[in-house]
């Protein structure tokens, strides 16, 4: 027995040694492109704490390292459904001097964590000439810090930029937006993107990586310059058309020197502040597409190809055939659409499924749009489909170009259901011969000279008293249905939660109430956040473990209870969990949130019954 004790404990520590190895990350972070001549700073940050003895540096061919490891450490601690985690982290900086320009390869770091060697990721650097900057040494030691955020701001914007100032209605632009900076951004909070309701818009580069790659000089200042977005703009409207500027809230690094410096010290203090960006408004000239237009456009701009074709070119009756329409080429895909295709009236149409094939691009769309439309022909004989055409509006050229293909000749053959027909002529429409050929789906209804019968006059028989006879089979019936659907309901956990859980949070919220008058400051808040909790959970039908704060809000306006009641109800939650830990609070501030919550809860429960 002693045996196995010792084996299980040994075990029980490898698995949680091995499972830590596992969460422990060592992320490396640098700027992607740094001037020849500068000093930059590269981090190595442990998700837990280690000694500077632990971190091994690899060779690094075309820098200098100057300074280094500045070691930070910092702990953190959170709560959620009171359940309280600590987080430790451990930040290792150095300081390098760019030698030369090229493109520098800093091979993976790597350190020890109980016994397991992690490493970290690799980075690449590179080095531009540019024109010198002036060293933060130089500055006065007696700056003011507000001169220090006035460069700041100067030294971040954004842009907007338009390819084309001028198009037609229908015609792509793209829209581009740029960060400049001279100082490191550490985040972004908050964007605020134009509206741009009068566009048919999407994004060019889907799930893009914000990178500073490249530098600009901007009145006679280096900048590094990173494109955050690139919009794909269809105006749907003619005239001159505003575009909203774009705002920015950006977290950045802002150095303060210090009033005593010596020769080795060559850190400035750093704290990191919210710099708002604006942008300047665009406009962009949208002229109307030239009149007259072909009969065969439908909204198409760019620049297109066509090509038709028949399934097959010879069936019997009552086969389906595909007239398949492929078009493609560069343009606005999204709104473009075929002109009304007529076919034979002996023929049976369907609306046309539509396929799409094409990606985002500068001119719109690139790629194909596939309409298929299916025709039944009820009738033998020999059919012409007239030529499909297709017109388009070519910016390139300023002019509408059509594209035709065709006619179609089909071959329609009797099966051997057919009754015998007589000549089908093109210009047909629907008559009484088609109707009676349709015999299997639907009769000719003829007219007859027979006299029409009176209803009799007696109970028996009559239509009141077939009703009444089934009156009581069809009550029979509906009971079975209501008594099978009540034994359903019943049985389904879920359901019957989701209808209790009104009633089950309002005992829970009495029984908190009753803790309020007695004064039992913990009690309560403790009574009163299970109730909140156990409603959450019983109204979504979510088990309580899978519920957290960070998906409890999206949870319930998935299940369709607004955004304001949503916000005031995880704003409560904060409330009650602050002051659950806070020092006792007044009673009538306790009565407050008490009828806060009742409040909230039935609204909630209103709104979605």
């Amino acid at each position: 027995m002693r045996k196995l004790i010792a084996f299980l404990s040994i075990f029980l520590v490898a698995t949680a040694s091995a499972v830590r190895a596992d969460e422990v990350k060592l992320v490396a972070s640098a700027p992607s492109v740094v001037q020849e001549g500068a000093r930059f700073q590269v981090s190595y940050t442990l998700n837990t704490n280690a000694s500077s003895s632990d971190l091994h540096l690899p060779d690094i061919d075309g820098l200098n390292l100057l300074m280094g490891p500045s070691i930070s450490t910092s702990t953190s601690f959170s709560s959620y459904n009171g359940k309280a985690t600590r987080t430790s982290s451990t930040v290792f900086t150095y300081v390098f001097l760019a030698q030369k320009e090229g493109t520098v390869t800093i091979a993976p770091a790597t350190i020890t964590v109980d016994g397991n060697r992690v490493a970290s990721n690799p980075l690449t650097i590179k080095v531009q000439k540019g024109a010198p900057q002036a060293s933060a040494a130089q500055g006065s030691d007696n700056q003011p810090q507000a001169q220090a955020q006035a460069d700041a701001v100067e030294d971040v914007f954004v842009t907007q930029t338009l390819s084309k100032s001028s198009v037609y209605h229908g015609e792509a632009a793209v829209l581009t937006t740029r960060i400049y900076t001279r100082v490191n951004i550490k985040g972004i909070s908050d964007v605020k993107m134009p509206t741009l309701s009068e566009f048919v818009t999407h994004d060019l580069d889907k799930n893009q990586q914000i990178s500073f790659s490249s530098i600009e000089t901007v009145n006679g200042k280096d900048y590094h310059v990173a494109v955050h977005s690139r919009k794909v703009l269809i105006p749907q409207k003619s005239g001159t058309i505003k575009i909203e500027p774009v705002e920015f809230v950006f977290v950045v690094e802002q150095r303060m020197q210090r009033r005593t410096r010596s020769i080795f010290d060559i850190f400035d203090d750093v704290r990191m502040v919210e710099k708002n960006v604006r942008s300047k408004a665009l406009t962009i000239n949208v002229k109307p597409l030239p009149l007259p237009q072909p009969q065969s456009f439908a909204g198409a701009v760019g620049n297109f190809r066509m090509n038709a074709s028949l399934s097959q070119d010879k069936v019997s009756v009552d086969d389906g055939v595909t007239v398949r329409i492929d078009i493609s080429g560069e343009g606005n895909f999204r709104i473009l659409d075929l002109p009304k295709l007529t076919f034979h009236n002996d023929f049976d149409t369907f609306d046309p499924s539509v396929k799409n094939n094409f990606e985002a691009s500068p001119a719109g769309a690139k790629g194909s749009k596939t309409f298929e439309y299916l025709i039944i022909p009820r009738h033998a004989g020999t059919f012409t489909i007239p030529a499909i055409e297709f017109s388009f509006f070519n910016p390139a050229t300023g002019r509408y170009e059509t594209l035709s293909k065709g006619p179609f000749t089909l071959e329609v053959e009797k099966n051997g259901d057919a009754q015998p027909q007589g000549t089908v002529s093109y210009a047909g429409s629907g008559s009484r011969e088609r109707v009676q050929y349709l015999g299997k789906d639907m009769r000719y209804v003829r007219n007859t000279d027979e006299p029409l019968r009176p209803s009799s006059s007696f109970l028996f028989g009559s239509m009141l008293f077939v009703i009444l006879s089934l009156l009581p089979v069809v009550l029979f019936v509906v009971l079975v249905v209501v008594y099978r659907k009540r034994i359903k309901d019943n049985a389904d956990i879920t359901k019957v939660r989701n209808r209790k859980a009104n009633k089950v949070a309002r005992k829970r919220l009495k029984t908190a109430q009753k803790l309020l008058r007695q004064n039992q400051h913990d009690a309560f808040y403790d009574e009163l956040m299970r109730a909140m909790w156990g409603y959450l959970s019983d109204k979504l039908s979510l088990p309580l473990s899978d519920l957290t704060k960070d998906n409890a809000k999206a949870e319930m306006i998935r299940h369709q209870i607004s955004d304001a009641d949503a916000d005031e109800f995880m704003q409560m939650l904060d409330a009650c969990e602050y002051a659950r830990y806070a020092p006792s609070s007044a009673s009538d501030s306790m009565e407050s949130q008490y009828s806060k919550i009742v409040e909230l809860i039935s609204k909630i429960e209103d709104n979605i019954r």
